[in-house]
């Protein structure tokens, strides 16, 4: 008969923390050494796998609209789109062990979303690879084809499980709410060099822009770029809670209130696209709520009207970054805002007379995201030397700034097919879990949808960029799934509206 050995718990947890210890102590002798932050980063990783497998779902909803970008990771990717990878791992391992634990199953988002995925690899495979700046490879562009495949991968995360009822206001507060921590960059960077470690946590870009712009003070303009994002997250959330019929409650005027501050908060952010953005989700969401037909519209008209006449004819008394973000309105504004906003639609339009040429060159054969390291050195060069603003390293980068273009050029025609594809059956997904969806979330899923369309709307009028873009389509459909399962589209079957004569009051199906 064998012999069992029976160790104690604390024996063992001793026995595997102290080795474990003393190989995290030898590596931080050399803190910043690569070798040794990869062997923290992975130990810490297999520590906190328990965890993960618990909480990863809840992780992912929190981290999709948040600028969490850990400094100690290559390349320095969001959080977002390692959790989307690790979910998925987790989520596929859930699924082999719990027949239960089965992923809610859209087959009309599934069929395009994997067929833009392997279009991307495909394209990827023929021009050269996934090469990143960040792992060595003189071939960069892999950060990019990364972002598009973890935000696909994020959405089979995102319905991977049921949000259970009772916790849907949690999770919605968390996916949208989490977008508030845009501004801590911009916080940090006026706050001081103090404050400078939170850019180890949070993305530095908008503050980046914040503290170049407060250095060139002839200009007079500080755009504070990571606030308007928040803005769009508080008064995304507001929507999706309240709606504009509860916003507009007198009884709870606090309600406006905020939704008011946070919208007027973001013009401070100085970007025409986010007030362009908001007028189309709100002007979507008010016809999804039927305030059209109500004495809402002529309010909201007089309203409009009158704050025109007021506000515009002295437009040029605002900051000079909200008068940048309304420059497009016909009013008064300072010739400085009118030249900042010119200045850019210039740069693009220039920018695409040279691309289009090119879009016949790659309709059947994708460029692909990647580009040689050579090729941008050549286009700096090129830049400076000519005074191209922005406009050579912009174009090797991919960065073209317009929807069409950001999927023609690097995927082709067939790529834009599959995204065409996903935007359709996403509006008809949206659609049912709208019209068919639970009462409950008749709000969530009036803004689902409204600022689902207002982004397909402006990914072809406005700007856009797949790579981005593609984040935010993916995140709103797969909260819609988590949230509204699949009773929607059982709902919507059974019940298909009478095809019959009226008698009485009473319908004979024909």
């Amino acid at each position: 008969m064998a012999n069992t050995i029976n160790v104690p718990k604390s024996h063992l947890i001793m026995g595997l923390s102290l080795p474990l210890a003393v190989l995290i102590g030898y590596f931080l002798a050399e803190p910043m050494e690569l070798g040794s932050i990869a062997v923290v980063v992975v130990v810490l990783g297999i520590l906190c796998i328990p965890l993960l497998m618990k909480w990863y779902y809840p992780v992912l909803v929190f981290c999709w609209n948040a600028t969490i970008v850990p400094a100690v990771l290559p390349g320095r990717p969001s959080l977002w789109s390692i959790m989307a990878f690790v979910g998925l791992v987790l989520a596929t391992l859930t699924r082999a062990i719990n027949p239960k634990a089965r992923f809610l199953s859209v087959p009309s988002l599934t069929r395009p979303l994997l067929l833009l995925a392997a279009i991307a690899v495909a394209t990827g495979l023929m021009t050269g690879g996934f090469g990143a700046r960040a792992m060595g490879s003189e071939h960069y562009g892999g950060s990019r084809y990364f972002a598009l495949m973890a935000a696909i991968a994020g959405y089979f995360v995102l319905t991977s499980r049921r949000i259970p009822p009772s916790r849907a206001g949690i999770y919605v507060a968390c996916f949208f709410l989490s977008g508030l921590t845009s501004a801590i960059g911009n916080l940090a960077a006026a706050a001081g060099p103090q404050f400078y470690f939170l850019f180890s946590i949070f993305t530095s870009g908008w503050a980046t822009d914040q503290l170049a712009a407060q250095n060139a003070v002839s200009v007079g303009m500080v755009r504070i770029g990571g606030l308007m994002v928040a803005s769009g997250a508080a008064y995304s959330y507001l929507l999706a809670r309240f709606g504009i019929r509860g916003l507009l409650d007198l009884k709870r005027p606090w309600r406006l209130g905020f939704f008011m501050a946070a919208v007027a908060a973001g013009l401070f952010g100085g970007f025409r696209s986010y007030v362009a953005l908001f007028a189309l989700t709100f002007l979507v969401l008010f016809v999804l709520e039927g305030l059209h037909r109500t004495r809402y519209l002529p309010a909201l008209l007089g309203v409009v009207l009158l704050g025109s006449v007021i506000v515009l004819p002295h437009a040029n008394r605002l900051p000079m970054v909200t008068q940048r973000a309304l420059s497009f309105l016909p009013g008064r504004f300072d010739p400085i805002a009118l030249r900042s906003a010119e200045t850019t639609l210039d740069w693009r339009f220039e920018m695409w007379r040279e691309v289009l040429p090119e879009v016949p060159r790659y309709l059947f054969r994708g460029k692909g995201f990647g580009f040689d390291s050579d090729d941008l050195y050549l286009a700096s060069i090129a830049q400076r030397r000519f005074q191209s603003e922005y406009l050579a390293g912009t174009i090797t980068a991919g960065d073209y700034h317009n929807g069409p273009l950001s999927i023609l050029i690097p995927l082709g025609i067939y790529g834009m097919i599959a995204f065409l594809w996903f935007l359709i059956a996403g509006v008809r997904v949206l659609y049912r879990n709208y019209r068919y969806g639970s009462p409950d979330y008749r709000n969530l899923n009036s803004l689902i949808m409204a600022a689902f369309i207002a982004r397909a709307l402006f990914f072809f009028t406005g700007f856009g960029a797949l790579v981005s873009d593609m984040a935010v389509f993916a995140g709103l459909l797969g909260m819609s799934v988590a949230i509204n399962g699949t009773e929607a589209f059982v709902r919507s079957e059974a019940e298909q509206p009478a095809v019959g004569v009226e008698l009485g009051t009473e319908y004979i199906r024909a």
